[in-house]
């Protein structure tokens, strides 16, 4: 029971290191700072190079005894550390653990029925934690730092106190593997560790793809699990099956359908305003059978993982296999964040803009491929029973709190009122990040619970991908603030996101998307019914030179609703100030609620207002009683707030 629970422990640390040390990377990148760490410290993923120099260290007990060790030390301590050392320090975790990894795999035999369930176990605390915080793994304050400490002792404690084990002996007649054996069974578990990493440690980034219900969705992820640690012995024959190779081709097949049919084609020549496609019934069937195959996945590990200890490559070809699939594992991460900042990558970038389908199905393929290599693969059998019952009741009674606490958690609205007035928020949030390059969520969601908006627009929200710690900061918020939400373009667009958040219910949301040179923008539409008035909201995100091809586009929308006779809210960063061209064309038939307020406040903090470039702009003969610009500590932006009556 110890070391199931110890290596279930050691699934989660390495994974919340893997998230940590790649979200920090991407905040200096985002912030343009110089720190020189910034570009080599990437190169801690590919650890497992170093073992090539003393090969012989994968069969020390001592040497994964101390990485184990330092690993977890590595993730208790860098729980509350500001981005510049927490990137330093996760990645030295990273680091450990890789090479852990190598010497874990070498020395401990291990079924692959409980590799596969230690690793679904692991999973599932991940996802168990993240319902804590609508999604958020946020273990960086208050009682949330003592469990991720308290986490981080027990494993610890387990790992000391763990005895010394064998090598299971190898069968009669069996061939040690190989380099290219080695290594195909190398790039298949971690293929299958990215692919876990990619959405099903956090649920609410499937939730995302799909533009599903979070708590719905986590119940299917927690029911396939469990479904899975209640059927492993079943699912976990000594050699691969056809219906194993069968069950990795679907999982591919429903991931692939369920993404590319969510993938828009910003082609040459495209009709503007571009609506974000609908998935429709084979996409939608595709989402909810990717999730309910996903444990594929922990059987994959585990005869990958069964494998690799049962066949003994020799210990340079095990550490060559794993600095290869280390090196995989650093190639799958940047292609995932290059889907997004394409336009910021020379030569390379632009061949993964739309290609998020792609880059995403490419470990469930390279997994898929390597699982043909297990039908000649034995795997290791420590001939004990793979999970205790009290392990499997702990792991069931974990499973029924994360089915649980997100119904718990989500926002609940109270009923629409009747008014004569509006408070109305934008802001550009900088992805959760604070002027300092600091995570700065809760002092967001602090300042717009002062300022108690009826209707928030946010911009930079597109944090549910790994460069945003696989966060759902729009659903932090909204659950914070009892407000209807709309996610805006989901990842799978690659697109900066925008969204919007509501007292009153959102009527017939939808994302479009507007012509760009580069990196693609878009912007929310959305009804709002308040008292006898319709409003017609829009949120947008300009290019960086305020595209007035796409402020164009955005007026177009505005026109056509203020001729039903609606209302009309234009919010967001359109990166242009009152000096240019745009926002004189933006003037001509909106109104500026900042210079048209009957009073204005700006706050200390808070930037010139003379050079803004966040605005609200407002249908005609709307009444502004008041404007404040905020400060921008929280953010990069200030927030501008007004209220408007009728």
């Amino acid at each position: 029971m110890a070391r199931l629970l110890l290596d279930s422990l050691l699934v989660l640390a390495f994974f919340s290191l893997l998230t940590s040390f790649v979200e920090a990377t991407y905040i200096f990148g985002l912030l343009g700072t110089d720190i020189p760490p910034e570009i080599v410290c990437v190169l801690l993923l590919v650890s497992p190079v170093l073992l090539l120099l003393v090969p012989r260290l994968v069969e020390s007990r001592a040497f994964s005894m101390i990485t184990g060790a330092l690993g977890l030390l590595s993730w208790a301590v860098s729980l509350p550390l500001s981005t510049r050392w927490r990137m330093l320090v996760s990645g030295a975790g990273c680091s450990l653990f890789l090479l852990f990894l190598a010497a874990r795999i070498r020395q401990s035999p291990r079924s692959p029925a409980e590799v596969g369930g230690s690793v679904a176990i692991g999973v599932l605390l991940s996802v168990l934690i993240r319902s804590l915080r609508s999604g958020n793994l946020v273990l960086s304050g208050g009682l949330r730092l003592l469990l991720g400490a308290a986490l981080a002792a027990v494993a610890l404690c387990l790992l000391l106190a763990s005895p010394r084990e064998d090598p299971a002996p190898a069968p009669s007649g069996a061939a040690r593997a190989g380099f290219w054996r080695a290594l195909g069974l190398s790039l298949g578990l971690f293929s299958a560790l990215a692919l876990l990493w990619f959405g099903f440690t956090s649920p609410a980034v499937i939730a995302r793809w799909g533009e599903t219900s979070y708590p719905l969705v986590t119940i299917a992820v927690v029911g396939a699990i469990a479904l899975f640690l209640l059927l492993r012995e079943r699912l976990e024959p000594r050699r691969a099956s056809w219906l194993h190779l069968a069950w990795n081709a679907f999982f591919l097949f429903a991931l692939g359908c369920a993404l590319s049919s969510r993938q828009p084609v910003f082609a040459t020549g495209s009709t503007y305003p571009l609506y974000a496609p609908a998935p429709g019934l084979p996409g939608s069937i595709a989402l909810w059978a990717l999730i309910v195959l996903h444990p594929v996945l922990y059987v994959d590990i585990g005869r990958f993982v069964g494998a690799l200890h049962a066949e003994r490559p020799s210990p340079r070809t095990m550490a060559g296999a794993f600095s290869v699939g280390a090196l995989w594992l650093l190639l799958l991460t940047f292609a995932q964040i290059f889907t997004t900042v394409y336009d910021y990558i020379p030569a390379i970038g632009p061949w993964f803009r739309d290609r998020f389908w792609l880059v995403v199905s490419m470990p469930a393929l390279a997994a898929a491929l390597s699982a043909l290599l297990l039908k000649r693969g034995i795997a290791a059998d420590s001939g004990k029973p793979a999970f205790p019952r009290p392990v499997l009741v702990i792991a069931l009674l974990f499973a029924a709190a994360a089915m649980v606490i997100p119904w718990i958690t989500e926002a609940r609205p109270p009923a629409a009122r009747a008014a004569g007035s509006l408070r109305i928020l934008t802001w550009n949030i900088q992805q959760g990040i604070g002027r300092t390059g600091e995570k700065s969520v809760e002092l967001q969601l602090d300042l717009i619970r002062r300022v108690q908006p009826d209707i928030v627009g946010l911009q930079e929200t597109d944090t549910a991908r790994i460069a945003g710690g696989n966060s759902d900061i729009v659903r932090f918020f909204a659950d914070g603030l009892d407000m209807y939400s709309y996610y805006g373009p989901d990842p799978v667009s690659g697109t900066f996101g925008v969204a919007l958040l509501s007292r009153y219910p959102l009527q017939s949301p939808r994302t479009f998307f507007m012509p760009s040179r580069g990196e693609q923008t878009a912007a929310i539409e959305a009804g709002i019914i308040v008292g006898q008035a319709k409003l017609r909201v829009l949120v947008t995100h300009l290019d960086n030179d305020g595209a007035i091809a796409q402020q164009r586009v955005l007026l177009q929308r505005a026109a056509l609703a203020m001729a039903d006779a609606e209302k009309v809210v234009a919010m967001g960063d359109f990166n242009f100030d009152p000096s240019t061209e745009q926002y004189r064309i933006s003037t001509a038939g909106l109104e500026d609620a900042w210079l048209s307020a009957e009073r204005r406040v700006v706050d200390p903090g808070a930037s010139d207002p003379a050079g803004r470039i966040d605005h609200i702009f407002l249908s005609p003969r709307t009444r502004i009683v008041r404007a404040e610009l905020l400060p921008e500590g929280p953010s990069d932006h200030p927030a501008l707030f007004v209220e408007i009556t009728w």
